[in-house]
């Protein structure tokens, strides 16, 4: 059978335009993983308890600044964060000023006109730096950096039933013993998502509990119970688990 030259002329238009629009899209998709590999390199990891605050770059430590940390009545939040804000805010807050997503607060990383108190116990819970360091490390690091301040948390007292949508230091250490207990994989950031509404689900199950989602009291200490952290002061964030050094 032969082909009318009115068919075969709509499969040379067909082909012309796999041609034209075809090719270009598989140019971009095999250029794609090249832009996938290129994502941000940096990290933050602040230590709390010795006051330093340590940039890493493709997961090794690049370098290391003095900060100063919040008091014992002015706790800096330990966590898995992220810069969302860069601003300069002036004042108190020195030349450069970048907010962590701490969602129980405003606590950021910024600059002082109190130098002097740079490796101190002595802010509201902010990471305080010197105005040059802080200058430095806001020509560096871009918006979603992630943000892990480490470090023992004596105060993250489990007081309170937890419920969906709250948030709060004591959602950060629910999350740890979630994922102490290999239930719960996301990021140890405070907030009490359907994610962690899962993870506490399948221990109460597990445990032959009510599962309703909710950290009652009982909850909570049967999972501190379950990985061996009943009783002990709280700490997670080891250096170690998140950032895997090479």
């Amino acid at each position: 059978m032969t082909l009318s030259w009115r068919v075969l002329s709509r499969w040379v238009n067909v082909v012309a335009i796999v041609a034209i629009v075809g090719l270009p899209i598989y140019w971009l998709g095999s250029w794609a993983p090249n832009v996938a590999y290129a994502k941000n390199p940096y990290r933050i990891v602040i230590d709390v308890p010795t006051r330093s605050l340590t940039l890493y770059r493709d997961n090794k430590p690049w370098i290391r600044y003095p900060v100063a940390v919040g008091t014992r009545t002015n706790r800096t939040p330990r966590g898995e964060f992220e810069i969302v804000q860069k601003a300069a805010w002036g004042d108190g807050f020195g030349t450069r000023w970048m907010r962590f997503s701490a969602p129980w607060g405003i606590y950021g990383i910024h600059g002082t006109d109190k130098p002097w108190t740079v490796g101190t116990v002595a802010s509201h819970g902010c990471i305080r730096m010197l105005n040059r360091s802080v200058e430095q490390l806001y020509s560096i690091v871009p918006l979603g950096t992630p943000v892990d301040l480490v470090g023992p948390t004596p105060y993250a007292r489990m007081i309170r039933p937890l419920t969906p949508g709250v948030m709060g230091q004591d959602v950060v250490e629910l999350q740890r013993l979630l994922r102490m207990g290999h239930l719960y994989g996301g990021a140890l950031n405070g907030v009490y998502t359907p994610e962690v509404t899962a993870a506490v689900k399948t221990f109460q199950s597990d445990h032959h509990l009510a599962a309703d989602g909710v950290a009652s009291l009982a909850v909570i200490h049967a999972l501190q119970e379950a990985t061996g952290q009943a009783g002990l002061k709280p700490r997670y964030l080891d250096l170690k688990q998140i950032v895997p050094l090479t």
